[in-house]
Parts: C-alpha cells; sequence; structure tokens
C-alpha cells in the first residue's frame, strides 16, 4: 500500500479500521470466495506507512515537537502498522527456522512459579499384599521431585529491533525487515542448541560439563554417571556383545544391543517399599552427531544383517548366514529415530544418546517466543520513532536419569 491508499483507508474507515485491516493483509485475509490475499512485507515501505499515517517527511522529520508528543504518533497508527509487519516477518523467521529441537523434546510445560517442582520418579511404589481386614498401604512419594530454578534463571534472551528516523528517511525498509527475521531465527537457532546440549547433559551455554541439567531434590546433578550405569565409556563398559572389542563406539547392531543390554540387567525402578525392579523401557529417540549420521541410518534402516560362522579355512570354510535386522525384534518394532544435529558435533564427533523423549526431559516454558512493541515516545532523543522487542525464555530439563543412556563413543 502507498501513501494515498493508506491515507484513503485512514479517512474511510479511521485509525482502528486501518489497524484492523492492516493486521488482516499482513496475516492473510481469506475471502469470502476462498481465495487469501496477503500484503508482501518485501514490497512495503516504512515511509510510505509514515507519510501515509503521520505526515510527509518535510513537515514531520523537521520539526522537532512530533518526536517529543509522544500521543502524536499513537494517534496516526503508523506504531501498530510497524509493530504488525515487523512481528510477522520476525515470527516468520521464528517459525522457519528448521531444527530439530521440537523432535528432540516434545512434552512442554508452563510453570505458575519458578520454584516449582517437578515429578521425577519412575516408579511411586510397588503394591502391596493386603490381608483380610487390614488397612491399605499408603502410597507417598517422599523426596521424588526435580526442579528447575536454577536451570531456568537468568536465561531469557530477546534483541530489540529499532526504526530510526533515518531508516524511515532513506526507506530502509528491507534491511529493518532483514533485521527483524535474523532476530527470530537467531532465538531459534539458541532455543535448537540448548536443547540439543540439555539431551547431552549440558545446561550452560559454554563448556562440556554437565550441570543444570538435572536437578533431583534440588541439587544439580550430572545426568549421565557411570555409577548410575547410564554412562558408556571404553575405559569402563559395563557390558560388551560376545565377540565384540570392548568399546562405547556406535559400530553396528550389536551396539545398541549393548546399550539394551546394560539398560534390562543395571537400572531399576526407585520404588520406596521393596527393592527395584527392571524397568520396561522402550527408547524412541537416538541423537547423534552428524559425523555418525549415515552410520546409524544404516544400523537403523538395514533391511537385513550377515553372520559369518566360519571365517575361510581348509578346515573350516566360510559360511554365512543372512537374517532381518535383529533390531526390528530388539525394539518391538519400533525403532528409534536418529536425529542428527551439529550442535552435538561441537561437542564430540562420538557421543549419541539413547533415551525416551516423553519419559526423560520436558521443556520448561516461562515465555514462548513473543514480539512487544516500545511506548510511543521512547527513544525520541535518539531519534527512534519506533521500537520492537522479540523474546524467548524456555529451558529443557531432565525427569530422571533412568530412562536414557549416553554413550560417549571414545
Amino acid at each position: 500500500m502507498n501513501k494515498e491508499e493508506i491515507r484513503s483507508y485512514i479517512k474511510e474507515h479511521g485509525v482502528a479500521g486501518f489497524q484492523a485491516g492492516w493486521a488482516a493483509l499482513i496475516e492473510g485475509k481469506k475471502l469470502a470466495n476462498g481465495q487469501t490475499i496477503k500484503l508482501n512485507p518485501r514490497r512495503l515501505s516504512f515511509q510510505q506507512m509514515w507519510e501515509g499515517t503521520v505526515g510527509s517527511i518535510s513537515e514531520t522529520f523537521d520539526n522537532p515537537a512530533w518526536h517529543m508528543e509522544a500521543g502524536a504518533l499513537d494517534a496516526t497508527g503508523f506504531p501498530s502498522a510497524s509493530e504488525r509487519l515487523l512481528a510477522t516477518v520476525a515470527i516468520e523467521g521464528y517459525a522457519n527456522q528448521t531444527g530439530v529441537a521440537d523432535m528432540l523434546v516434545p512434552t512442554s510445560y508452563e510453570p505458575k512459579t519458578l520454584t516449582e517442582r517437578i515429578v521425577g520418579f519412575t516408579m511411586p511404589e510397588g503394591p502391596k499384599i493386603v490381608l483380610p481386614g487390614e488397612p491399605y498401604p499408603t502410597i507417598g512419594f517422599g523426596e521424588k521431585y526435580v526442579t528447575f530454578e536454577q536451570a531456568i534463571h537468568n536465561k531469557k534472551e530477546g534483541f530489540e529491533i529499532q526504526v530510526t528516523e533515518e531508516a524511515i528517511r532513506l526507506d530502509q525498509t528491507n534491511m529493518i525487515l532483514d533485521r527483524a527475521m535474523g532476530a527470530g531465527m537467531t532465538l531459534q537457532t539458541e532455543r535448537e542448541r540448548r536443547t540439543v546440549r540439555a539431551v547431552l547433559g549440558i545446561g550452560l551455554d559454554t563448556g562440556t560439563v554437565q550441570d543444570n541439567v538435572y536437578f533431583p531434590s534440588g541439587t544439580d546433578t550430572a545426568l549421565y554417571l557411570a555409577g548410575s550405569n547410564n554412562l558408556r565409556t571404553n575405559g569402563s563398559p559395563i557390558y560388551n556383545h560376545p565377540g565384540k572389542t570392548a568399546d562405547s563406539v556406535l559400530g553396528d547392531y550389536t551396539d545398541l544391543q549393548e546399550v539394551l543390554t546394560v539398560h534390562a540387567q543395571n537400572i531399576t525402578d526407585d520404588r520406596q517399599l521393596g527393592g527395584g525392579r527392571p524397568i520396561v523401557w522402550t527408547p524412541d529417540t537416538m541423537l547423534i552427531p552428524v559425523s555418525l549420521a549415515t552410520t546409524a541410518g544404516n544400523i537403523l534402516q538395514s533391511v537385513g544383517v550377515t553372520y559369518m560362522q566360519n571365517i575361510g579355512t581348509s578346515t573350516a570354510p566360510e559360511i554365512r548366514h543372512n537374517s532381518p535386522n535383529p533390531l526390528i525384534n530388539a525394539f518391538r518394532g519400533a525403532l528409534p529415530m536418529p536425529i542428527a544435529s551439529a550442535y552435538v558435533d561441537e561437542v564430540s564427533a562420538t557421543v549419541w544418546v539413547l533415551y525416551d523423549k516423553t519419559r526423560t526431559f520436558v521443556r520448561i516454558n516461562i515465555f514462548p517466543f513473543q514480539t512487544f512493541r516500545a511506548p510511543m515516545g521512547y527513544g525520541w532523543n535518539r531519534d527512534v520513532p519506533f521500537s520492537l522487542r522479540v523474546r524467548e525464555w524456555s529451558r529443557v530439563v531432565a525427569r530422571d536419569f533412568r530412562t536414557t543412556i549416553r554413550s560417549n563413543g571414545a
């Protein structure tokens, strides 16, 4: 829309009508015939918007009073039109920045307080025999919970996008739109990286130390520990497949069989009454570095495998047996989804994690992706007629260590 069209619309429908109509056109308005009309942000102009809602550049920018009167601009509709335009572009950038964060951690939770506790147990208590006439035992949760207070504090992220007088006067619309889209993309990228690092057990934005992800009973604890039997390394393998070299490297289907065996034989639930029992565990996700993408794909998607009974000698000729992929039976037909990310390579080119994504992690959402415009009059002493703020505040925390196993692969 050019300035004449904007002025005509405001004259006919008023400022409020213009704001509503502009919002519909920016976001896409569906007509009665089923077609959708939508303005292309790249064909709009902040200069035309200003001159259509406020006045000519020479009359307004050359008169400082226009910048000192906070209410003058608000009454014209320019801030509302600018907010809608920039917010739409920023949201588009956030949404279109593809990634794997929601595939890794699909469950979100919106807490009521920053100190809220999340149930973090795999089994409340085992059922007990009740004799005739005897009272039923009470099931208690005890102290089995996780917190996220430390993980979430001081982790709000955002940007401010300023539309300066010079940007309007020189009509730098595409530059400002690129800035808004980049802000949305950057926030999504950071959310992606935080999610990957959380699944690896790393809660901080720098380094590789395991902390700020798992808080049983409010205590910051490493999610993956050899003592918990969910950390596999070459130095202390818990179980090795018969005939395999003792290591934690991802090489073939036997490495996944080793993880399943370790879990079945060494990790038990945490019931308060009675001894711990094996957990029925069905891992559905496998986080891997890009460097292992083809290896994992070959392991999980191969139709079958070949066994060699004899290596081939004069007394024992070579004998090969072909069979379907044995992992189909091991995982009851539902093979885990391999998800590769360069943010894993940033930490290690050999590490991989096999886990249950719905039982292990949860995303704590304080603020989803949001946009806000500054109050009018903000920045008048710096020639900033309009400013938009974008922000996002979320973190991923672990519920339990018993439904995930990390293999360092080295």
